[in-house]
């Protein structure tokens, strides 16, 4: 089986979002709907960081950190410093909201689809010909 697209997991996260698809009212019902959300632009953002080292220099895609693989962003073969800072952070926020903590609330909708958003940009940066390269 292999593993769903960024965009796929971004058009996920969109449905979950506006509450609509097969289950995007189950998950509004649920309650469980910002922690899927948050997972699935994450796992988009880590797909498509793969996809960008996997084109670049696939040495660097084969391996198993993904933090090493964010870190290097910001080297000779990377989209610039710029773009890395914003793929960290969004990251982090992202990788913060996938874990339950009983003090802390649950990201809102308004702050997942600025996530959405600002993940979209960064893989459309993430691709080698908008970055200079290639």
């Amino acid at each position: 089986m292999t593993p769903p697209t960024p965009q796929r997991c971004l058009a996920a996260a969109d449905q979950l979002l506006r509450g609509s698809g097969l289950l995007g009212a189950t998950a509004v019902g649920a309650g469980w709907w910002p922690r899927a959300c948050a997972c699935l632009i994450r796992l988009a953002l880590e797909g498509g960081i793969d996809a960008y080292w996997r084109q670049v220099k696939p040495a660097v895609a084969a391996c198993r950190q993904g933090r090493a693989k964010q870190l290097m962003l910001r080297g000779r073969l990377g989209p610039g410093v710029e773009t890395a800072r914003r793929v960290a952070f969004a990251w982090a926020t992202l990788s913060a909201a996938t874990h339950h903590h009983c003090y802390e609330l649950a990201l809102t909708a308004a702050e997942l689809r600025r996530l959405h958003t600002e993940v979209s940009t960064l893989l459309a940066q993430l691709q080698p010909n908008a970055s200079g390269r290639r």
